[in-house]
């Protein structure tokens, strides 16, 4: 079992919702299953949730093992005490926060059917072209062309919505947002972020000036 499944599972909701219980027997309504980080701190921010008719709002932290929250040492970061749920694959062992409070533990192998499980161990089976080969031909079309179509939306809307970032940051300077994005992509996909960072911490007067200096 592989902890990426489990984040698949959780992101996807590929679980049956009416009825799931703590290992303590507590039942767990879902009223949000919070958003996918993929980054430092607990694994899906901002959810909400009801356990044994008390309603929590807080972090989904989740792992192959319960024990993994000690090997990753989370009971001595307090960036963890705000998780309210510890989803697992295999509850071997009580978990507990920086100040020893217990948290809930939702354990998966008991809800998640055997097929979706076989289903993604062959997805990762070596294959020759990708992962999804033997399925791929099974999409409907109409489908197909539609999530295609909305990538290319969605990725529309994230470049948009950074940019428009920039220009609040930049009280409306264009010039200086096409400095932040070019710092960007000269970094490409690896220091891309540290080169905006750059870009941004020096005042694009200084740039503009210099550039009007060469000039004259």
């Amino acid at each position: 079992m592989k902890e990426d499944f489990l984040h698949h599972v959780w992101l996807h909701k590929r679980i049956d919702v009416t009825q799931l219980f703590t290992t303590k027997k507590e039942k767990i309504e879902i009223l949000k299953f919070g958003q996918y980080l993929q980054t430092s701190g607990p694994d899906f921010f901002n959810a909400q949730l009801i356990i044994a008719n008390q309603k929590w709002a807080g972090n989904i932290e989740i792992h192959v093992k319960s024990s993994d929250w000690y090997l990753h040492n989370h009971e001595k970061d307090k960036n963890y005490d705000n998780v309210i749920l510890h989803v697992v694959w295999e509850h071997d062992i009580e978990i507990y926060r920086s100040n020893n409070t217990e948290i809930p533990v939702l354990e998966l192998k008991q809800y998640i059917k055997l097929s979706d499980v076989n289903r993604y161990k062959d997805l990762f089976r070596p294959k020759k072209w990708i992962n999804c080969e033997n399925q791929i031909n099974k999409i409907d079309n109409f489908k197909w062309s539609n999530w295609k179509e909305r990538l290319f939306f969605e990725r529309l809307e994230r470049k948009s919505e950074f940019i428009s970032s920039l220009l609040v940051e930049t009280k409306n300077d264009w010039d200086a947002v096409l400095f932040c994005l070019l710092a960007k992509n000269f970094g490409l996909n690896i220091n891309g972020d540290s080169f905006l960072e750059i870009a941004k911490s020096i005042p694009f007067s200084v740039i503009r000036k210099e550039k009007s200096e060469v000039e004259n």
